[in-house]
């Protein structure tokens, strides 16, 4: 994410993060963009407060050089709900967000908040995992939460109103030694988001089955092994937004008049 900032030329004044989890993107951006502003948006509160002893006036060290005079945070965060962001209209110059748009329930929504909070010509900038992520998986019956396609959240982003998206894939097959290693990892990436998902605890045959099933993921590197799709994507807000309740303003710009 942070490569893919090479290519632009931008300085921004104000940046958000939107699913900042424990703040490790902010304090990324920061070094990066040390005189900005930033915020990080998360809902959940746990994070939200990992995220502010992170954001915490260091004592010494790079960030203690960037303070002059009272003592403030690297960053500001707040619990919020993605699809209904508590900012102004218009507040951020890049709108940044790192591996959360998968755990939208309505995408749709949360990129139209991404175009509100966007200043004109600022940049968009996030990523999430793909529709083929964990297909092997899903492929022996696994129970998986869905993720967003490529295409469709591209076209979302077209449709809220940003401009220029540039949408790209990368494939990654990932590998453990054993299907407890995998089911470990599975549950690092934030445990269950399937709506559908059982509401009380399984049984350890529910597991042992799960083990079995996994088995079949095994390659002769004696691995199992399954893939991520990483998705990237990034857009511009155009200079001249359009209006929150769809309507284009029209402008009439008398003629000059010549001698």
């Amino acid at each position: 994410m942070l490569e893919r900032l090479d290519v632009v030329r931008l300085a921004p004044r104000d940046i958000l993060d939107v699913g900042c989890g424990a703040g490790r993107g902010v304090l990324a951006l920061k070094r990066r963009y040390p005189a900005a502003r930033l915020l990080g948006v998360d809902a959940a509160p746990g994070m939200a407060r990992a995220a502010h002893a992170a954001f915490a006036p260091p004592a010494r060290g790079f960030f203690a050089r960037l303070r002059a005079g009272a003592p403030e945070p690297v960053a500001r965060v707040v619990v919020a709900d993605a699809h209904a962001l508590p900012l102004a209209d218009g507040s951020f110059d890049l709108v940044w967000s790192n591996l959360a748009l998968h755990w939208f329930a309505q995408p749709a929504q949360a990129i139209a908040e991404w175009y509100r909070v966007a200043r004109p010509g600022g940049l968009l900038d996030f990523s999430f995992l793909g529709v083929d992520t964990f297909v092997e998986l899903r492929g022996s019956g696994a129970r998986i939460m869905p993720f967003h396609d490529l295409h469709d959240v591209g076209d979302l982003v077209v449709a809220a109103g940003f401009a220029e998206p540039v949408m790209a894939s990368e494939r990654l097959t990932l590998s453990w030694p054993t299907g407890e290693a995998l089911l470990a990892d599975l549950h690092a990436l934030g445990g269950n988001a399937l709506r559908g998902r059982f509401r009380g605890l399984l049984g350890r045959g529910q597991r042992s089955g799960w083990l079995r099933t996994l088995e079949a993921l095994r390659r002769p590197d004696g691995r199992l092994h399954a893939s991520v799709e990483l998705v990237f994507g990034h857009a511009w807000c155009p200079a001249r937004k359009r209006r929150s309740d769809g309507l284009s303003t029209i402008e009439f710009v008398p003629r000059s008049r010549t001698a």
